[in-house]
């Protein structure tokens, strides 16, 4: 008896073109289904568009002041002599470190993607990314400009630019900003090529102060005001636009991997600015650079003993980070060639960049600190106390941040025959070593504390509290660094008294808070 035939395979049916969805549909449904559970309406959307121009109008006249103000000091006459670098010169300089920093940003930050909820919903639907990423496209092609000619426009004003020439600074921070999210967004799909251009960022932005030292110490200066050649912004408008449009003409290669860790993210730095903590921020555009691995881990053969070994620990972190050394090395440099500038030559000037400049560089050696915070199993692992343990972590930022206080102490005590200065500066970067570390390991914000009224809104004023742990602690043990530049001369007592607010402060950042068990 013969069998019969099998029945033939079942084939799933080919999916109908004119039935299937796109990009664009999809987002304009789901867009259509969380209007209509908004309950908004034109009220509420004419009420927040009047809050939004508001807030851009008020921030425009405070940015237009702090310029202005910026402007008077940077062109006032110096007592001490003309400043070796030129006001046109300082601006051109700012402009290349705005420029090197925002591609920078934009690259970590990614130009275009969706949110964790379209990675979630959108991404794995069979639809057209073009569609999906349209609107960050627009969004990145709008903001990218209009940020670069309103830095580049700021740049201007404070370099003592006529306001004639503020128009083509402008309109050269415009085509500048296009090139870089254009740049950005054609190297977002390529991690290695993220990677790199993050790198070569960080580097860019530290040798600008450095070629402003190289300038300083060649006698190198521009007189009266740099202007902005047409060709030049026509050219750069061009080329920006060019690589707009292959940026545009590429988005379908934008992987899943590319999207996700977009949305992250952003997600991440967008929570640490809505909470004004700029240390999730750090985190999370630090989490693209990479790490270089140890080729010869036998030098730890020379380690010896648990703070010997932290200490060498986190100097291997900051000399494997290049993003790390990189800012220590031009945060130094930028000391040096803003001190060409008469109102940073002395007294308050000197000392808002002293503690600013000189806390900033602590905070990058406090890298280890940091991790430990974040893996308190880190600190555990070592056989020390606490208070050991965070002072062993206070041992690298102290360092780094005596690279910025020597130089301002060494060419005062050069100048002046007195070696109180430098004393000043050991004993500082002490403090802001501490002041680091303070904040490495303060808590997390109380976010359930009472409300304290601001004129932009209602902040929570145990977060502001936790947001202060460590520049508190670094502008309060830099009074007799306030007390010996007001008055241009370190006496013995100021020198003492700030040796002791050193250890003070040491002992105040490793202080270690009891919590009794449940």
């Amino acid at each position: 008896m013969e069998l019969p035939d099998p029945p033939p395979p079942l084939r799933r049916p080919a999916p109908d073109p004119d039935e299937a969805f796109t990009g664009r549909e999809l987002r304009r449904l789901t867009q259509a289904v969380l209007a209509s559970r908004a309950g908004g309406g034109l009220v509420q959307v004419a009420t927040d568009v009047g809050y939004l121009v508001t807030s851009l109008l008020i921030s425009a006249g405070l940015a237009v002041g702090i310029a202005n103000a910026v402007r008077d000091a940077v062109r006032a006459p110096s007592l001490e002599g003309a400043p070796t670098l030129a006001p046109a010169t300082v601006g051109m300089l700012v402009s290349l470190a705005l420029v090197a920093a925002g591609l920078g940003t934009a690259v970590r930050l990614g130009p275009v993607g969706v949110s964790a909820g379209g990675v979630r919903w959108w991404v794995p639907t069979p639809v057209d990314r073009r569609g999906l990423v349209a609107p960050s496209l627009l969004q990145a092609l709008l903001i990218g400009p209009a940020l670069g000619a309103v830095g580049l426009a700021l740049v201007a004003v404070v370099s003592g630019a006529p306001w004639g020439a503020v128009a083509p600074h402008a309109a050269l921070g415009a085509a500048s900003g296009l090139a870089v999210v254009a740049v950005a967004g054609l190297a977002q799909p390529h991690g290695a090529l993220v990677g790199a251009l993050a790198r070569a960022s960080d580097v860019a932005v530290a040798a600008v102060p450095v070629a402003g030292v190289v300038l300083v110490a060649a006698g190198v200066s521009t007189g009266g005001t740099s202007g902005v050649p047409v060709p030049l912004v026509g050219a750069l408008a061009l080329a920006a636009l060019v690589l707009a449009g292959l940026w545009a003409a590429r988005l379908d290669r934008l992987g899943v991997t590319a999207l996700r860790s977009r949305s992250a993210v952003a997600d991440q730095a967008g929570a640490g600015m809505l909470s004004l903590d700029l240390r999730t921020v750090g985190q999370a555009l630090q989490g693209v650079s990479r790490l270089r691995t140890p080729r010869r881990p036998r030098a730890f053969s020379l380690v010896r003993g648990p703070v010997a070994a932290l200490v060498s620990a986190d100097l291997l972190l900051l000399v494997r980070s290049t993003s790390a050394w990189t800012q220590v090395v031009g945060l130094s440099a930028l000391v040096v060639v803003a001190q060409q500038v008469p109102g940073l030559r002395s007294g308050f000037g000197l000392l808002v960049l002293l503690v600013a400049v000189g806390y900033r560089a602590a905070v990058v050696g406090a890298h280890g600190a940091r991790s430990a915070e974040q893996h308190p199993g880190l600190d555990r692992l070592v056989p020390l106390s606490a208070r050991a343990t965070r002072a062993a972590r206070a041992v690298v930022p102290a360092l780094t941040a005596l690279t910025v206080t020597l130089a301002v102490g060494v060419p005062l005590s050069l100048s002046s025959g007195d070696a109180g200065w430098s004393v000043l500066a050991l004993a500082g970067s002490v403090t802001f070593g501490a002041a680091a570390v303070r904040n490495a390991y303060r808590r997390p914000p109380d976010w359930s504390g009472p409300l304290l009224a601001t004129p932009g809104g209602a902040l929570p004023a145990g977060a502001s509290a936790a947001f202060a742990q460590g520049p508190d602690l670094a502008a309060l043990c830099s009074v007799p660094w306030a007390v010996a530049l007001l008055v241009g001369v370190p006496t013995p007592t100021v020198v003492v008294v700030q040796v002791l607010l050193a250890g003070v402060g040491l002992a105040v950042a490793t202080t270690v808070r009891r919590t009794t068990p449940l």
